[in-house]
C-alpha cells in the first residue's frame, strides 16, 4: 500500500538506521573473526591458511545489502527533470569517491610502503606498478602473486561497490527505474562474463553476489512503499536470516546470491524492521559509533590482525578463543582510532577542497543527498 504523504516519505528517507549502522560494524566483525582464524591457522597451529572461519566472510554479503539500501534510501527524493537528474548523479558519485577513495588509498600504500621496507612481511605479496595503478583504480586485475586481488585483498569488495555506485549513478542521471535499470546492467555483465572468458575485468565482476545490491534496493523500495510490521517481526525475520545463512554447511560451492545473499537480505530487513525498538536500547548510540567505523575497521584490520597474532605467538599465548578476543578488541580499537584521526578528517578535507566553488545546482544536490 503506498504512501501518500510525500513529505513523511523525504523524511523517511533521510533518517538514520541505527539498526543498520549497528549491523555493518556485526558485519565487518565477521570478517574481522575469519581473518583472526586464518592467522591462527598459519602462525599459531600451523595447518595453512585454507584452515578458518570460512562463513566469516558472509559479512562481506551483508555489506552489500547494505549499500543497495543506503544508496536508495539516500536518493529517494532527488528531481525528476534532466539537467537536475545529471547534477545529481555526478553529485552521488563524488561523494561515494570521497567516501570511499582517500582512506583505501592510504591503506594500499601504507601497504606497498611496508613491502618495499621489509618485504618478508607478506610471503606471497610484491609489488608490479601496473597491478597498483589498477587497483587504486578499482580495476580488477591480476596480481603477481597469480590472483584477481588488488595490492589490499580487501579491496575486492570495493571493486564491486564502485561498479554498483556506478550503474546507480547512470540509473540516476537517466532517470530510469532504479531496481530495474541495475538488474538489467548486471544481467548483461554477467552474460558477458560467461561469453567472453578471457576478459579478468568481466571475469570477475560475472559473479552471483553483484545481485545482492539489488536485494537492498528492493527493501529501501518495501520500506518507502509498503506498510510496516511490528518490530516483533522483525525480530523474528532477522533471527531467521542468520539461522539460513549460518546454520546449513553451505560448503565452498554455494552460490553465495541465493544463500549467503538471501540470508543478509533477510538480516537487513529484519533489522529496519526492528528500527523502533533498536532507537530505544541502551547501547544504541554507541554502537552506532562502532558502525560508523566499519569503514576503517575493515580496512585497518589487515594490518593489525597479523600483527596481533604474532605478537600473542611470541607472549606463548596458545589459547584460540583468549587470541581472537584480543586481537578483535585490538582491530576495533585501532578501526575506531583510524575513524576519528584518518577517516573522518581526510573525508572532511576533501569534500570542502572540491566544493568550494559548487554551481547552483551542486549545491542543491549536496544538501539532499
Amino acid at each position: 500500500m503506498r504512501s501518500p504523504d510525500e513529505g513523511l516519505q523525504k523524511q523517511q528517507a533521510t533518517q538514520q538506521f541505527s539498526g543498520v549502522q549497528i549491523l555493518r560494524f556485526a558485519a565487518a566483525i565477521l570478517v574481522v573473526v575469519m581473518h583472526i582464524t586464518q592467522a591462527i591457522s598459519i602462525h599459531i597451529s600451523g595447518t595453512g591458511p585454507t584452515h578458518y572461519w570460512a562463513d566469516g566472510s558472509a559479512g562481506v554479503d551483508i555489506f552489500f545489502v547494505i549499500s543497495g539500501f543506503v544508496m536508495a534510501m539516500s536518493t529517494s527524493a532527488l528531481p525528476s527533470s534532466g539537467a537536475a537528474r545529471a547534477a545529481a548523479a555526478w553529485v552521488f558519485m563524488r561523494r561515494r569517491l570521497l567516501r570511499i577513495a582517500p582512506l583505501y588509498w592510504f591503506y594500499t600504500l601504507l601497504k606497498v610502503a611496508l613491502l618495499l621496507a621489509v618485504p618478508t612481511l607478506a610471503s606471497r605479496a610484491s609489488v608490479e606498478p601496473g597491478h597498483l595503478m589498477a587497483s587504486l583504480l578499482f580495476i580488477p586485475a591480476v596480481s603477481p602473486w597469480g590472483l584477481v586481488l588488488p595490492t589490499l585483498p580487501v579491496g575486492w569488495t570495493l571493486n564491486f561497490e564502485m561498479l554498483f555506485y556506478a550503474v546507480f549513478a547512470a540509473a540516476i542521471a537517466l532517470g530510469a527505474p532504479r531496481i530495474r535499470f541495475c538488474l538489467l546492467v548486471f544481467l548483461l555483465v554477467f552474460l558477458a562474463g560467461r561469453y567472453v572468458p578471457n576478459s579478468v575485468v568481466l571475469g570477475f565482476y560475472a559473479q552471483s553476489i553483484v545481485f545482492e545490491f539489488i536485494l537492498g534496493v528492493c527493501i529501501a523500495y518495501a520500506f518507502l512503499n509498503f506498510r510496516r510490521p511490528s518490530p516483533g517481526v522483525g525480530l523474528i525475520v532477522a533471527a531467521i536470516g542468520v539461522a539460513f545463512m549460518f546454520v546449513p554447511d553451505w560448503g565452498h560451492s554455494m552460490d553465495r546470491f541465493t544463500t549467503w545473499g538471501c540470508g543478509a537480505a533477510l538480516i537487513v530487513l529484519g533489522s529496519v524492521w526492528l528500527e523502533p525498538w533498536t532507537l530505544r536500547a541502551p547501547l544504541s548510540s554507541r554502537l552506532s559509533f562502532l558502525g560508523d567505523a566499519s569503514y576503517s575497521i575493515y580496512l585497518s584490520h589487515t594490518f593489525v590482525v597479523p600483527a596481533g597474532v604474532l605478537a600473542l605467538k611470541k607472549l606463548g599465548v596458545q589459547d584460540n578463543l583468549l587470541i581472537v578476543l584480543a586481537v578483535g578488541l585490538a582491530v576495533v580499537v585501532a578501526g575506531c582510532i583510524s575513524y576519528v584521526w584518518l577517516e573522518r578528517p581526510m573525508t572532511t578535507f576533501f569534500k570542502r577542497a572540491l566544493s568550494r566553488t559548487p554551481g547552483p545546482s551542486t549545491k542543491l544536490q549536496e544538501s539532499k543527498t
